[in-house]
């Protein structure tokens, strides 16, 4: 097996610690199903975005200096696809799941917990508060935006085209409650 034995993608849905006594990640992908890795999370993550040519490291540090008071910062792994990780606690706690931001289709409120439906249907039920995920996921939202914005100055030429632009960002968009 090469040195990266699993490189999120945009199919990936959730990185987690496997509960098995000789691979330490386990990963659902939505084509490949379940992949087991003896990789730490932390170092999927990390070789991934260098993979897509993304420093994790560098990405903290702007998100950091645009948002001094944000924690528990979702990781871009891939700004050109927009893929990027979600994380349900603190990265140093053994519970954290990695959740693809583009992988998710909605979040219900449960007790004291967040039922999360993937795109492909699949329902799990995590122990975060429907409260803390959403703060999670409008985090996320504000990171993609950044990107996006600095993609979009560097090809347009008018004000009038940035904001057709983000017109157009808009009107693409559906949100569900």
């Amino acid at each position: 097996m090469s040195k990266l034995d699993y490189v999120v993608s945009y199919e990936t849905m959730l990185i987690e610690a496997a509960d098995h006594p000789e691979y330490l990640t386990k990963i659902t992908d939505k084509n490949k199903g379940v992949i087991y890795s003896k990789r730490p999370m932390k170092v999927i993550l990390k070789e991934s975005a260098l993979y897509h040519n993304q420093s994790i490291k560098g990405h903290l540090e702007v998100v950091k200096s645009k948002y001094p008071t944000m924690k528990k910062i979702p990781l871009m792994i891939n700004p050109t696809l927009s893929i990027i990780m979600i994380p349900t606690s603190s990265q140093n706690n053994i519970s954290c799941k990695w959740l693809n931001f583009i992988q998710i289709n909605k979040y219900i409120k449960e007790k004291r917990k967040t039922r999360i439906q993937f795109r492909n249907g699949e329902e799990r039920i995590f122990s975060i508060s429907y409260y803390i995920f959403d703060k999670q996921v409008s985090k996320a939202t504000k990171i993609i935006s950044m990107y996006l914005s600095q993609k979009v100055e560097y090809k347009l030429k008018s004000d009038e085209e940035k904001l057709m632009m983000i017109k157009e960002l808009i009107e693409g968009y559906s949100f569900d409650g």
